[in-house]
């Protein structure tokens, strides 16, 4: 956009907020930096302070750069950022958004995803690709979660969403109700992209998802990015599990 279409929609933006003020999605107080959020919810959030660079597992001290699992294991990704821990309001939110049709909530998470990147990230990827659902899961749900929020973070930090190059190619159990054994197996080779698909080669390119845990589910849709040439492969999460179970 040019600079005055920029302060045109500023100012319609101010006018809006002004004569429809936002409200906070948790307790019903007036919203914050133009998000259905209060300041003091937003303080409240679970932040994550340090965390490991290539995969986003949140670390108690800034002293290690990558955990111990990363440095055992094949990640098909480069690096993972989350703002958040999956815990409190956080957790119910998704939970909302994801199974309730609680879109508004889901609204609220990509903006505080957009303000994480935008305050964290210095490299913006040229393509933004949201972990895709199984069509019999999507018929069931009527959305995907993923897609959902990468819409609202690829329009504001002006990067290209990409969304049927890659499909899930088969109805995969849901991670948390699997034992941790499990977990790898029920998504190895569960994604496929489009053999003659060019348009992620050579690009740097952004994973996008609700929830990370093991980051099994992650790993399996780069592996598929890495195939068609992508360069650079990032994972943006809304938050991540600290231990146990899975996404």
């Amino acid at each position: 956009m040019t600079s005055k279409t920029q302060l045109i929609a500023s100012a319609f933006k101010k006018a809006g907020a002004f004569i429809y003020p936002k409200v906070c999605l948790h307790c019903n107080d007036v919203g914050y930096n133009g998000m259905d959020l209060c300041e003091r919810c937003y303080q409240g959030l679970s932040w994550v302070q340090y965390a490991c660079a290539r995969c986003a597992l949140p670390l108690p001290t800034g002293n290690a750069p990558v955990c111990g699992a990363c440095s055992n294991r094949e990640l098909h990704f480069d690096y993972a950022q989350t703002p958040f821990r999956f815990e409190g309001f956080i957790r119910d939110a998704v939970s909302q958004f994801k199974f309730n049709y609680k879109l508004n909530l889901g609204k609220l998470l990509a903006q505080l995803l957009t303000e994480h990147i935008e305050n964290k990230c210095v490299d913006i990827p040229k393509i933004i690709v949201p972990v895709p659902l199984h069509k019999k899961r999507l018929r069931q749900r009527g959305y995907n979660q993923a897609l959902e929020i990468a819409r609202i973070v690829s329009k504001e930090i002006s990067s290209g969403l990409v969304y049927d190059e890659i499909y899930r190619n088969r109805d995969t159990s849901v991670q948390m109700e699997l034992p941790a054994k499990q977990r790898h197996k029920n998504v190895k080779d569960a994604f496929s992209v489009k053999d003659d698909s060019t348009i992620l080669k050579n690009k740097h390119v952004c994973i996008v998802d609700d929830v990370m845990t093991t980051g099994n589910t992650v790993n399996e849709v780069a592996k598929c990015l890495k195939k068609v040439g992508a360069e650079e492969i990032g994972v943006w999460c809304i938050a991540r599990v600290s231990t146990g179970k899975d996404e």
